[in-house]
């Protein structure tokens, strides 16, 4: 009985992000015939069926993607190869990060490296529904660094009471010690530092993160508290300004390093600045955050098989960004970066069938390049647990962790992606160009470095397997108006790929795939493949399937500043069987350590009984013969259960 019940305990720790008790999640359509799925959202099988074709005679057999040297105007501010990021919800900590600083999980880390490789950083927001009530504690039973209560004033969100220990800090340290990662982090703003939670929160952040702490975030939607029960029904911004005050006021916080206002829904960004949120808190404030999904799932009415087709066309980038051009325009004159710091396909937990299918990665490279382009500085994915659909990444339940690995998301890819198309100089600057007349199906993104165009990215969001809908982008640079054509005489693509925007698991980038449902460890497998294009008559001819989306590199620089070495890549290689894997500090710091190489840890099927691994860059096919370090294994369920 005991197990049973730390078993329900465990599942619980995996709740959703927004809807938290989910011991008996509800069911959900598998498909147009009617069966039903009564199992935990983030295995729902539904496969949607592709959105109808557009009419053939709106679609060009060839697009021309015309690009100048010297720059052209209205082009993005500089933007990293970070800019999409993560939002992790507190509660969700542990399954993600590690049981502690000692015990982090290789998968989490192997995914960032991923994104390290190709961007040079990361960004992630620690924080969501359950930070407003979240308390820092000395310790909790049985070592856990995270312990979660029931709320008895709970509103519709039936969010838990989070306790917490510094170690969650130390753990994120002890990830940037590995990696070139970042934080932001949600700040406990309900009881306003009436109890001194607030400031012990502050204070160990900023002591154990350091230059690490990017952002403080004071309040999370707020404009929901009265609605979802956390405020009396007269809460209004007047309220949030008073609160907002008395924390500045109370906290030891530094200038400029507050975030806010994080609103979200009901009160717009454009409005609390009117209202004179930058005025009174400009001081104070690094950056100007918001909230915002493209649509909510959160009463189950809506159909996903209805909505599928808003998210394959380029009007909902469009749209999802028009309410934010002014305030981050303001924004910016006042020096202050505007953030998207919480997003996803939609709110609650997002749709089945599109959350988690290849559309999905189309779309979130379509949004992220549109805020960049718009002058967004990052926006973060929200990271939930096993009760939503949208997860760029997710660990298996803690009773199947013996014969399960991770799922690697759809949306994951376009991290990748989006990484890639940046690279690590800093110094990208993007522009939406436009393309075919601003056809919504067929859009197109120029990225320039120092003024000269570096990259391309295209997107195909119809979904034709007949081919009758692939086009040719016809690149050339310079040519016109005048100009001598520039053009490269060979470029090189990278294809996401596969075979149906409905497609969940059968996806590749650049030929190489993160693997199916629980077969993820985190890194890519398969061959890279970036196919070289010769051009001729100053133009390039890009072949695009339907669907697919590719980044065309218009030089072998850009192409290796956004690409792993050739045999080389942070990967941390674990071999077990039947067991769970952590690092072993203790050994680390008995072997040679880091050598300055930001290492990162995975893991991959093998003998627990000669569980050799290395924290180094490797070779893949070599990696299970580096034996620079001892991985520590925590075995079995009772051992796991033990830590709850």
């Amino acid at each position: 009985m005991k197990t049973v019940v730390a078993l329900a305990f465990a599942l619980e720790c995996y709740a959703g992000v927004t809807v938290y008790n989910s011991l008996d999640p509800s069911p959900t359509a598998t498909g147009p015939g009617g069966g039903v799925w009564t199992g935990l959202p983030s295995r729902d099988p539904l496969k949607l069926t592709p959105p109808a074709l557009p009419p053939i005679e709106e679609y060009l057999a060839t697009i021309p993607v015309q690009l100048f040297e010297g720059g052209v105007p209205d082009l993005s501010h500089p933007q990293k190869g970070d800019f999409l990021g993560f939002s992790i919800e507190l509660s969700v900590f542990e399954p993600l990060f590690g049981f502690n600083e000692t015990h982090l999980r290789p998968e989490f880390l192997n995914h960032l490296g991923v994104l390290q490789e190709r961007g040079g950083s990361i960004a992630i927001r620690v924080g969501g529904n359950t930070q407003d009530k979240a308390q820092i504690v000395d310790s909790l039973p049985n070592g856990a660094i995270i312990g979660k209560t029931k709320n008895p004033n709970t509103g519709p969100t039936d969010t838990p009471i989070v306790q917490f220990t510094d170690h969650v800090f130390r753990a994120m340290a002890q990830v940037s010690s590995l990696l070139n990662v970042n934080y932001f982090f949600g700040v406990p703003f309900l009881n306003t530092n009436a109890d001194g939670n607030a400031s012990r929160v502050v204070a160990a952040a900023r002591q154990f993160l350091g230059d690490r702490l990017l952002g403080l975030q004071m309040a999370n939607e707020i404009n929901l508290y009265a609605k979802h029960q956390k405020k009396p029904p007269e809460y209004n911004e007047a309220s949030f300004f008073a609160d907002t005050t008395s924390m500045i006021q109370s906290l030891p916080l530094p200038d400029q390093l507050m975030m806010g206002p994080s609103v979200c829904c009901e009160w717009e960004t454009n409005h609390m600045l009117d209202i004179g949120y930058l005025d009174q808190f400009q001081q104070n404030l690094k950056y100007v955050t918001a909230m915002h999904y493209p649509t909510s799932n959160c009463d189950g009415s809506r159909l996903p098989q209805e909505y599928f087709p808003t998210y394959l066309t380029h009007q909902s980038a469009t749209d999802f960004v028009a309410p934010y051009i002014i305030p981050v325009a303001r924004s910016q004159a006042l020096g202050k970066p505007f953030i998207l710091l919480e997003t996803n396909t939609a709110s609650c937990g997002g749709f089945p069938g599109i959350s988690d299918s290849f559309g999905s990665a189309l779309w979130g490279i379509d949004m992220g390049l549109k805020m960049a382009s718009s002058n967004f500085t990052n926006a973060m994915f929200h990271v939930g647990g096993q009760n939503v659909y949208y997860n760029p990444f997710t660990p298996p339940p803690t009773n199947e962790t013996a014969f399960r690995k991770w799922s690697t998301g759809a949306i994951f890819y376009s991290n990748v992606f989006v990484a890639e198309a940046f690279g690590k100089s800093g110094r990208s600057q993007v522009i939406d160009l436009n393309l075919n007349n601003g056809n919504n199906f067929s859009p197109g993104y120029a990225i320039y470095e120092d003024g000269k165009p570096t990259r391309v990215a295209l997107i195909n969001f119809v979904d034709d397997p007949t081919g009758s809908r692939d086009y040719t982008a016809a690149i050339q640079v310079g040519g016109a108006d005048g100009l001598p054509g520039t053009t490269p005489s060979r470029v090189y693509v990278k294809y996401l790929s596969s075979a149906s925007v409905s497609d969940k698991w059968n996806i590749t980038w650049a030929n190489q795939t993160f693997g199916d449902q629980f077969k993820s460890d985190g890194r890519l497998y398969g061959t890279l493949h970036a196919v070289p294009i010769d051009c001729a008559d100053n133009i390039c001819n890009v072949p695009m399937k339907a669907p697919s989306a590719a980044i065309v590199f218009l030089s072998e620089q850009a192409l290796s500043n956004s690409t792993p070495a050739e045999g080389e890549t942070i990967t941390f290689t674990t071999s077990t069987q039947g067991a769970k894997a952590y690092i072993d500090w203790a050994s680390v710091a008995a072997s040679n350590g880091r050598n300055g190489q930001m290492p990162l840890g995975s893991t991959s099927p093998g003998s627990s009984g000669a569980s050799n691994g290395a924290i180094t860059r490797v070779n893949k096919t070599t990696a299970f013969d580096v034996a620079s370090v001892i991985i520590g294994l925590v075995v079995g369920i009772s051992t796991w259960l033990s830590w709850m």
